[in-house]
Order: structure tokens, then sequence, then C-alpha cells
């Protein structure tokens, strides 16, 4: 049987939504359950948001105000709190001067990084109580998974 790709693309998503949750908890302090580290708990999910589209090619304003639906001058206000927190610095843009690239700063990748990493403690033991074998196949698929991720942002603006 020949796979269908819509619903692939459809399961890709709905196995994001628990992901996307999980980091979106990591810097809610409305969780009892969870300490925030005190890099990260000034900052709220829609800056962390911002912070790792930087980290994934969205460098500019106008790149993250198409990325996430928001209107540029509320991205430009958080991208300037981000800027005076420390997390991001703008930049030059290497061929055109008329244009700034945004940058995380070493504060901002730390932030990200932890962030991820804290959110990744929540299916450790999951993947861990796994068969061998379906830990493998579950690696082998993220690899496909971040390809494909890769392969359709070769078209984005």
């Amino acid at each position: 049987m020949k796979p269908d790709p819509k619903q692939i693309a459809l399961s890709l998503c709905e196995a994001a939504v628990p992901i996307f949750v999980t980091l979106k908890e990591e810097v809610s302090s409305e969780s009892p359950s969870l300490t925030p580290h005190p890099v990260i708990k000034e900052l709220t999910f829609a800056q962390l948001r911002i912070l790792m589209a930087i980290e994934h090619g969205r460098d500019q304003v106008g790149k993250l105000a198409r990325g996430t639906g928001i209107a540029q001058p509320a991205i430009s206000r958080t991208v300037d709190n981000l800027i005076n927190l420390g997390y991001i610095e703008r930049t030059p843009h290497p061929a055109d001067r008329r244009q700034i690239l945004l940058r995380l700063t070493a504060m901002g990748r730390e932030a990200v990084i932890r962030v991820r990493e804290k959110a990744a403690e929540a299916y450790v033991a999951a993947i861990q109580a796994l068969p061998l074998e379906d830990q493998v196949k579950l690696g082998e698929g993220v690899s496909v998974l971040l390809r494909v991720i890769a392969n359709a942002r070769k078209d984005e603006p």
C-alpha cells in the first residue's frame, strides 16, 4: 500500500503539538512541578518562539512577522525587548547594508538549549521503555523528519 503524504503530514502536525506544549510548559511559571532556570524564567513563551525562529533562520523582523502571523510592529517590540534583555543582537547584513539581521547572543543560545534539553527530559523515560529496535527506528525516523522539514523550508522566502 502506497503511503499517503497528506496523512503523513497531518500525523506529523499532530505529533508536534504535545512537543510544542512541553516546550511551553518549560517557560510557564504557572506549573508548580517545574522549577525554571533563572535564565529562562524571565522569558515568555512568545519570546522563546522568537528565539527559536531566529535560531532556525528567520533572522529578520519581516521574516519573523510572516512566519508567526504576528504584526510587524508587535514583533519589533518583542525583538527590542529581547535585545534589551541580552538574548539577541542586531547585525548588519553582509550583502545589503540597508538590511539588519538578528542573531542569538550566547545567552540566547543558552536559553534555547536549556529549554530544549529540559523539555526532552519529559520523553527520555518513555523512549528508554521502548524495545531497542524501536528506539533505533525512532532515531532514524527523527532524522528523516528533520530532512523533510529542511526540504520544506528551502522554498520559504
